[in-house]
């Protein structure tokens, strides 16, 4: 007998008795536990993934808290690029980054006992007071002042090496948050780069940009013969400005990766490109500074200049890219190996030399007392020569 049910939520009295109403009422129940399963894996699967996404954990998404002690949870994930990640790295690193200024007093022939005030940060390297930054920040000052959080400390120069443009300061307290270190080796040009520091005096201003590039070579002025090629940079397009110098260049994950020295810009402004100190280098001669009282640098004992195309056809050279040796130092590792005025160096152990910051960059990944193999043209004919890399003269 064909019943209608005008209330779809109420069954036709004597339904439970009819046994195709039971089989279809069944059906349908299975059908929505299904569904319902189903909902509940898609929503946890959805749940996971924008977790992994912005890191914040399940717990924070369901409750619905991304401010306040939300945002004390985040964890850094270096595949992401939000603004969480972000304060986290900020958060993680900011009280290892200090602020420095310094008194100078110039004295020559167009100033007399002229005392200035300059501007620069630096990072805690380790926790027992020693401090990280830039040669330039800290050359020639008669007083060193440094600001940690709130507290204002006496810095004390341990030593600089303008070579690198790196030098450790101490002040006298312990239990310092040190930064924690990573490598400009693992580095990938384009992953997240966040610097901090004091640009004009202002404490732990963050800028964030990109790893622009890697390995750079930058020669500060040469007017009057004064200039000093810094090789092995990292590059980043994180606005620098003066204050900066000293300051921390971080990874994605809170490690500091360099430490930033130098801007190349028409205006000396943030609008130009930022160069920072890889932090391997900047350890490593911290490392001497504390421990040796002083730096060594392998050197070869030769002035040269890149060898370009203009240059090969003015001297009739046999190759149209290399480091042209002018001068050579007497008595030097490069001497004492047979290499003379107008030779071409093309190669450094093996590896291809196209230019005189080339060959600079590859003697100073080597260490004094290692030999290298030389490949040079003398006129038009390759050669070899086998040499050891001595300390650079301090003069």
């Amino acid at each position: 007998m064909e019943m209608k049910n005008e209330n779809a939520g109420t069954p036709p009295q004597g339904a439970a008795t009819n046994p195709s109403f039971a089989r279809v009422f069944l059906h349908g129940l299975g059908y929505g536990a299904t569904a319902l399963v189903g909902l509940l894996v898609g929503g946890l699967l959805m749940l996971l993934a924008v977790s992994a996404v912005t890191s914040i954990s399940p717990a924070t998404l369901l409750r619905g808290s991304f401010g306040g002690k939300g945002t004390d949870q985040v964890t850094i994930n270096a595949k992401s690029t939000s603004s969480d990640q972000i304060v986290a790295v900020v958060k993680k690193l900011s009280p290892s980054v200090v602020s420095i200024r310094t008194t100078s007093v110039l004295n020559d022939k167009f100033h007399s006992n002229l005392e200035g005030e300059a501007q620069g940060s630096g990072v805690v390297f380790r926790a027992d007071g020693y401090i990280l930054t830039n040669n330039h920040v800290v050359e020639g000052a008669k007083n060193i002042s440094v600001t940690i959080g709130k507290e204002e400390l006496t810095g004390t120069l341990v030593g600089g090496d303008a070579e690198t443009d790196i030098a450790v300061i101490k002040v006298d307290k312990k239990g310092l948050q040190a930064a924690e270190l990573g490598s400009a080796k693992s580095l990938k040009v384009g992953e997240l780069a966040v610097a901090i520091g004091s640009p004009f005096g202002f404490q732990h201003t963050v800028t964030t940009g990109v790893i622009s590039g890697l390995n750079r070579t930058f020669q500060t002025d040469t007017t009057a013969g004064q200039g000093q090629t810094y090789s092995n940079l990292i590059q980043t397009d994180a606005a620098i400005n003066p204050g900066n110098s000293g300051g921390a260049l971080a990874d994605g994950r809170g490690r500091v990766v360099g430490i930033n020295a130098v801007i190349y810009s028409q205006s000396g402004g943030s609008e130009g490109v930022g160069f920072a100190i890889t932090i391997d280098t900047a350890k490593s001669v911290a490392n001497q500074i504390i421990n040796k009282g002083a730096v060594t640098h392998p050197y070869i004992g030769i002035v040269g200049q890149t060898v370009d195309k203009d240059l090969a056809a003015t001297l009739s050279l046999p190759v149209t890219a290399g480091a042209i040796i002018q001068e050579v130092v007497t008595g030097g590792p490069a001497a004492e190996a047979g290499l003379q005025k107008n030779d071409v160096i093309v190669k450094f152990n093996g590896e291809t030399i196209q230019s005189m910051e080339d060959l600079i960059a590859a003697i100073r990944a080597k260490s004094v007392g290692d030999k290298a193999t030389i490949t040079y043209y003398r006129d038009k004919d390759q050669k070899e020569a086998t040499l050891t890399l001595a300390d650079k003269p301090k003069t």
